[in-house]
């Protein structure tokens, strides 16, 4: 059996349709994705007394974070969109975030702490992402897509606390 070109316009029309949870979820992906850049560029230049416990534990976290954006792009592909972390320039709005604490200081307890902060920050974000997504998946029913965000919240708010519990 094929399918027609008409139908399968038909098919792609209704699958990238406007729906506010999956556009959530492009955000989580999205946000995840940078989140994953950032931790793994500072883990690769982490310097100073404390760089093999922070080197460590980026390493461990953008590995979890490698594995939780498949995870969250196969949701978004069985959601029956397109996966699509990044549009336009936000892949060049992320690195510039990365080099900001590669930048601003010399001292290298300075620049780790500045990495940890913002890291803290990133992970706040993307708490707040999945906060909104987790609503729309409750209003939908969708309790697969509201599992998921359950643990990935989970996960963000774990690294914040080890974060901040580094720089004490």
């Amino acid at each position: 059996m094929s399918i027609s070109t008409t139908q399968l316009a038909t098919v792609n029309r209704s699958v990238q349709s406007h729906n506010p949870l999956t556009e959530s979820m492009q955000k989580i992906l999205a946000s995840t994705y940078g989140l994953y850049l950032m931790t793994h560029n500072y883990h690769w230049n982490v310097e100073g007394e404390r760089f093999y416990a922070l080197h460590k534990m980026f390493e461990d976290q953008y590995n979890e974070l490698f594995q939780a954006i498949d995870v969250i792009a196969e949701r978004i592909r069985a959601l029956g969109v397109y996966a699509l972390p990044f549009e336009g320039e936000d892949i060049l709005e992320i690195s510039q975030t990365m080099s900001n604490a590669l930048n601003k200081e010399t001292d290298v307890g300075s620049r780790s702490d500045r990495m940890v902060f913002n890291l803290m920050n990133l992970n706040e974000s993307v708490v707040k992402n999945c906060q909104a997504a987790k609503k729309l998946s409750q209003d939908t029913h969708d309790d697969e897509t509201e599992n998921l965000i359950v643990e990935r919240i989970s996960a963000h708010q774990k690294a914040v606390w080890m974060l901040r519990s580094s720089l004490k």
